[in-house]
């Protein structure tokens, strides 16, 4: 059988497409719980009362505590655009896990609140560099038909990082030190090495490659894409190679400024910009981050004060969420996005109407079957969340931005994300104490805002080329009649998994 000699791409890369969509899942699942793993953490601490009495934490240092992950992204998010823009995907991902583990071994290690705080701001960062890196880099090297599962999956399996906290806290309560808590943050680093172990695995991504005149190493990696054992491999993979080259060439003539600039140049860019903000409003604002970092609070207001107990209900609240992404992941591409998002916006608010009423009736209940009543309502909610909203979170900002936009995009959405969450961070231990159940009811009404929001605005994506996405924002890229259609461009992302139909 016919196979072309590597001369750019490491032999470790393997030739079987499906072995390579395999690691790409891989890849997907381990920095997707790299990243699941470094949030919840906080949420199993907080649980433990050897780490509550070790920092002597009250309302205002709980809430710096959790927000100081929030702190580093945003301080991240100035100067991590250009490293994966300009050193490459899979280095942006190799910087970003070592980041991380200097993060992950200082908050093991730390003596006060000063030093947990540092820890966690330097995780933030390396998190923050994580997310910009990793969803472009398999966007870019995925066909239509495996991106929306396979990016849906890689936020999904961040419960997957979240159980795996969730259990190793649950395990190391009844140590008897401060390694009880010290054990949790340290093994963070476990998910980070694996991801490191994987990146030899797999190729650079091929637009990366021709944006940076290295055009034969990226038709080396189009051609071990394609599976194609034919003599011709490597002139179908040039071909290919000259349609992204083009379509990019296009991209900088027609958006010759930077992206940050060009992101308000035109009504297509403007609409882009538009979606990430109210998308990345969404993740931190309609009511999952109290389940996320005040899952304690929310047990205590239902009558369920046990620390045991509140250990076991988020074990099983992280495996239940993961079932639902993954489901909602396979989903996506037979809804769609627009729709549903909608369904799941509309779901959390009900829910959390639900739970502010049940809490107000029943939330000084000794009655089990009240108080688990209201945690039914909390599984619900979740798995609202975790249907619709998870799977979209690497998945849609990635792919609605054009090649040059896309690193930056993801920065503007992270930056949306992160600064809410740094402001919940702080003002949501307050407002919980302060309101009660009214608050739960003022987030499904924000909640219902979104839902509007999403109805007028988000674009259907499912089922598209990249480059085919442009189109439906108004952009007119496409190759002239010499070179073919913008819709060819989806032959240079050709996959086993692949058909004509995908293209």
């Amino acid at each position: 059988m016919y196979r072309f000699e590597r001369q750019w791409v490491s032999k470790l890369v393997p030739a079987n497409p499906r072995l390579l969509t395999t690691l790409l899942v891989a890849v997907a699942v381990v920095n997707s719980a790299t990243l699941g793993y470094d949030a919840s953490v906080m949420n199993g601490l907080s649980i433990l009362p050897s780490y509550t009495e070790y920092f002597h934490l009250n309302d205002a240092t709980t809430g710096l505590n959790n927000a100081a992950v929030w702190m580093g992204s945003i301080l991240g998010l100035a100067v991590v655009q250009p490293i994966p823009d300009k050193f490459g995907r899979k280095n942006g991902i190799l910087v970003a896990t070592i980041i991380t583990v200097i993060g992950i071994v200082l908050q093991a290690a730390a003596q006060n609140i000063a030093m947990f705080v540092i820890a966690r701001m330097i995780i933030g960062f390396g998190t923050i560099l994580s997310n910009v890196s990793a969803p472009p880099l398999l966007a870019e090297l995925l066909p239509p038909k495996s991106r929306s599962y396979v990016l849906g999956i890689f936020f999904s399996c961040f419960y997957v990082g979240g159980l795996l906290s969730a259990i190793i806290n649950y395990g190391s309560q009844n140590i008897q030190s401060t390694w009880s808590w010290r054990l949790p943050s340290l093994l963070q680093f476990i998910p980070s090495l694996i991801a490191i172990a994987f990146l030899p695995f797999i190729p650079e991504s091929p637009r990366w490659l021709i944006a940076n005149n290295q055009e034969e190493h990226a038709v080396e990696v189009l051609a071990i894409l394609s599976g194609d054992d034919s003599e011709d491999i490597l002139q179908h993979a040039t071909e290919s190679m000259k349609d992204i080259k083009t379509i990019i060439a296009r991209e900088e003539a027609a958006y010759p400024k930077n992206p940050w600039r060009e992101f308000i140049s035109t009504p297509a860019n403007r609409k882009r910009l538009s979606i990430l903000i109210i998308f990345g409003a969404m993740l931190e604002t309609m009511g999952n981050f109290i389940v996320s970092y005040y899952l304690t609070r929310i047990l205590s207001q239902a009558g369920v004060t046990d620390p045991n107990r509140q250990n076991q209900i988020n074990v099983i609240i992280q495996c239940w969420s993961f079932i639902i992404a993954v489901i909602g992941s396979f989903m996506l591409d037979i809804i769609g996005r627009r729709i549903q998002t909608l369904v799941g916006t509309a779901g959390m608010a009900l829910m959390l109407y639900l739970l502010g009423g049940l809490i107000k009736a029943y939330g000084d209940s000794t009655d089990p079957a009240k108080n688990y009543g209201i945690i039914a309502v909390i599984f619900l909610f979740q798995g609202f969340y975790a249907f619709s909203i998870t799977p979209m979170t690497s998945l849609y900002p990635t792919e609605i931005c054009q090649y040059k936009l896309r690193a930056a995009g993801s920065v503007i959405f992270r930056l949306i994300d992160n600064s809410l969450g740094l402001a919940a961070s702080f003002s949501l231990s307050f407002a919980m104490s302060d309101l009660g159940w009214k608050f739960y009811l003022m987030n499904a009404s924000w909640n219902l805002v979104f839902a509007v929001l999403v109805y007028f605005f988000f674009i259907e994506t499912k089922g598209l080329q990249l480059e085919e996405i442009a189109v439906k924002f108004g952009d007119d890229l496409g190759l002239d009649s010499t070179g073919g259609s913008s819709t060819d461009i989806g032959k240079a992302n050709v996959h086993v998994e692949a058909t004509a139909k995908d293209i």
